[in-house]
């Protein structure tokens, strides 16, 4: 198991596929009192190495009335009160849809065309498939 640091307070956990352990939370539950949040991810380094990245995985990939779980939880006038660390289940489901990236056709395609498309040379090209997450 990998835990990274994403910002204060917050802690990205990566373990076995959900489809190998899909009750992981249950497990860590205990692990991380010092973590007010721990998301639980399918790679914690990539998830915690930038902003986008974190955003993206974490609420992209979370059901939230099944994949958020605390060590502790009540029922308070009809609310949900949840205590202790609070966890976010955001591994990729296997009911989920692929994630979609550019066909090698496609992509060939604009990199030949690239300069055609933006002729002033000030729109810079950058790769589909990570691009706007690594920012």
């Amino acid at each position: 198991r990998n835990a990274v640091p994403f910002c204060p307070g917050v802690l990205c956990v990566d373990g076995p596929r959900f489809e190998e352990e899909d009750a992981l939370v249950e497990r860590l539950k205990d692990a991380f009192p010092e973590w007010p949040l721990v998301v639980v991810v399918d790679d914690a380094q990539k998830t915690a190495s930038t902003n986008t990245r974190f955003l993206w995985t974490t609420f992209m990939r979370f059901e939230p009335a099944r994949d958020i779980h605390a060590q502790t939880q009540r029922v308070q006038r009809h609310h949900i009160v949840y205590g202790g660390t609070l966890f976010i289940d955001a591994r990729f489901k296997p009911w989920y849809p692929d994630e979609l990236f550019c066909d090698p056709d496609t992509a060939k395609t604009v990199d030949e065309r690239w300069t055609q498309y933006f002729p002033d040379g000030d729109v810079e090209m950058g790769d589909s498939d990570v691009g706007h997450l690594d920012a």
